[in-house]
């Protein structure tokens, strides 16, 4: 989707009259360098939810935050906030007044339980999709709990796609999975789909052979002739070897070009279901039903390892912008490779060495080989974010009742991070409990680099991701309405006036730095067809305020007025509001008539 942005002057805070800066940002990736960290002034806790059971994989509760200890790159670090928590599976409901929008979820403020299901269509080859669907059924039928709220989401190469919304119904799941098709597409190819491209198992009168073919032919009593003939094989040979070397150079570089489109659209899923979770308060379950991940990484320094001949180097912002969300919106990754139980030499994989000069028989070596990677990352993802990798295994249901029951009990621990270690990269976690025969899990680390420490680095391609994507971003809440249109200076179309209301908050207002509030509210309206229909609006609010006027905001929030100009028709509009102190983004998908 193209986007353009505009100014709209006439909307306006209902507290206050900001000046608008005429700055129109284009959204594009934002580059990052490993130099030092500069950390804002505000606080930054770091929250960390801690799985504690006995053998039995019981919760073991009653305990207290001195039974805890919390190193960070081996040093012991004050545990701040400390909570037992017992999540709540309540059903979820959004307003269906069509005249109002929300992105929040009403009613009380305690912990909710959710799970939801990505079904990776991008890393997994077609047949093993089918497996899938198949082992997802027969979860829904047998063990879903109808009080559990489960969502179902689906990665292809066109993004993120909702299945459906949480329900705690199965039939209405199970209805929906059956709608579901796969994509036969393989963006990565597999070991031998690489055999074919290369030609590296080349059959008897390939071009491998021609030299020998040639010479014989030209074999003759007559020396010079001979000779001749011996030349003109020479050159064949070489212009064989040329061609098919110039054949497997094409055949990498496309995919690498594939591989790099596979790992872009896998980080941007992740991250949009992050930003769709991150509103919900807890810790929560995100079952990824895969054949892999499109990338390897590092259980050490969890660094992206360059795929083949490409170093990934300009991906690097979106991967540590990945992380940072996962962690910040406490989601637990649980991969489920869904190529089931594997001898041997295992099905399709997704990722393979360069190896030009590979010898017939290698397929299994390679296979193997994939297969071990494919098994390690879901280990170091799942371990990353306090999940729990399943593979190797016909029984894909206990991967997804495990993921589900993980979430019910568990601790919350908090600390606050230490602003003078500005040096970058990743900071292992660990936890340890004062109890004997307990197993403890809890996310192995997280970044620190430009972007986690400097909100502004990720500002444009927040924005960009919010408004494309078709979930809804909760990290900030929003309650709207629309209001009377009005009439438009542009001919043939009205002026429609919205209104968003942001309930109290006092993330969005920095105490270190008087008061200051500071956020960006963008709107674009598209046709029922994916069309934008209109220059995105944005508004920029920026100040610092009176202390009768911050009185009003603790009490009672913010709101905002804008407007779109629009002709008569059916559209959806999509609301962002991004909290620049912090980087926090909400948006929501509004349905609207123009008559």
């Amino acid at each position: 989707m193209k986007i353009h942005l505009r100014r709209d002057f006439a909307a306006g805070l209902f507290f206050v009259a900001v000046a608008l800066s005429c700055s129109t940002p284009a959204f594009a990736q934002t580059k990052e360098s490993n130099a030092e960290v500069k950390f804002s002034a505000r606080t930054e806790l770091v929250l960390i939810p801690v799985l504690v059971t006995d053998k039995s994989g019981a919760h073991i509760g009653g305990l207290k935050h001195e039974d805890f200890t919390v190193l960070e790159n081996g040093s012991e670090k004050k545990v701040a906030t400390f909570d037992e928590i017992t999540s709540d599976p309540k059903r979820l409901s959004r307003p269906r007044n069509p005249n109002e929008f929300s992105n929040s979820v009403p009613g009380d403020s305690s912990t909710r339980r959710v799970t939801l299901i990505v079904l990776d269509m991008i890393n997994t080859p077609f047949i093993d999709q089918t497996y899938a669907r198949k082992e997802l059924l027969k979860y829904l039928v047998e063990s879903l709990n109808r009080r559990e709220p489960t969502g179902l989401y689906a990665l292809d190469r066109s993004g993120i796609h909702v299945i459906h919304d949480f329900t705690v119904d199965p039939d209405v799941l199970i209805a929906a999975v059956h709608k579901v098709r796969g994509d036969a597409y393989q963006m990565v190819d597999t070991p031998e789909d690489m055999e074919m491209l290369t030609g590296s198992a080349s059959p008897e009168g390939s071009a491998g052979d021609i030299g020998t073919s040639g010479a014989s032919g030209g074999v003759n009593t007559r020396g010079g002739q001979a000779g001749s003939a011996a030349a003109v094989a020479s050159q064949v040979q070489q212009e064989a070897n040329r061609m098919q070397s110039m054949i497997e150079d094409q055949a990498l570089n496309f995919q690498s070009f594939q591989q790099r489109l596979a790992i872009t659209y896998t980080l941007q899923g992740l991250q949009q279901v992050a930003q769709a979770l991150a509103g919900f308060p807890g810790r929560k379950s995100l079952i990824w039903a895969s054949g892999g991940f499109p990338f390897s990484v590092s259980d050490t320094t969890m660094q992206l390892a360059p795929a083949g001949r490409d170093s990934l180097t300009d991906v690097l912002p979106l991967y540590e912008r990945t992380w940072q969300l996962l962690n910040d919106a406490q989601i637990a990754l649980y991969p489920v490779d869904v190529k089931g139980l594997q001898g041997n030499t295992p099905g399709a994989s997704i990722r393979m060495p360069s190896m030009p000069n590979r010898k017939p028989g290698g397929y299994t070596r390679r296979a193997n080989w994939q297969q071990g990677e494919t098994q390690s990352s879901f280990e170091t993802f799942a371990a990353a974010t306090g999940g729990r990798a399943y593979y190797n295994s016909n029984d894909l249901v206990k991967g997804f009742r495990d993921a589900v029951r993980d979430s019910a009990q568990y601790y919350m621990l908090g600390y606050y991070l230490d602003k003078s270690d500005t040096k970058p990269g990743w900071r292992k976690l660990s936890v340890r409990v004062k109890r004997d025969h307990a197993n403890v899990r809890a996310r192995s680390g997280f970044f620190v680099t430009k972007i986690s420490a400097d909100s502004e680095a990720s500002h444009d391609s927040d924005i960009a991701s919010a408004l494309k994507s078709p979930l809804d971003y909760t990290a900030i809440a929003l309650n709207g309405h629309w209001e009377p249109t009005e009439a438009s200076q542009e001919p043939g179309k009205k002026r429609v006036v919205y209104r968003v209301d942001l309930p109290p908050d006092p993330a969005f207002i920095d105490a270190n730095d008087k008061n200051h509030v500071a956020f960006d509210l963008v709107a674009t309206a598209t046709t029922p067809d994916g069309l934008q229909a209109n220059h995105s609006t944005l508004k920029k609010i920026d100040f610092y305020p009176t202390p009768e006027l911050l009185a009003k905001i603790r009490e009672k929030g913010m709101g905002a007025r804008g407007a779109l100009d629009l002709a008569p028709g059916e559209y959806t509009v999509r609301i962002v509001v991004r909290d620049n102190l912090t980087g926090r983004v909400g948006s929501v998908a509004a349905p609207l008539k123009v008559e």
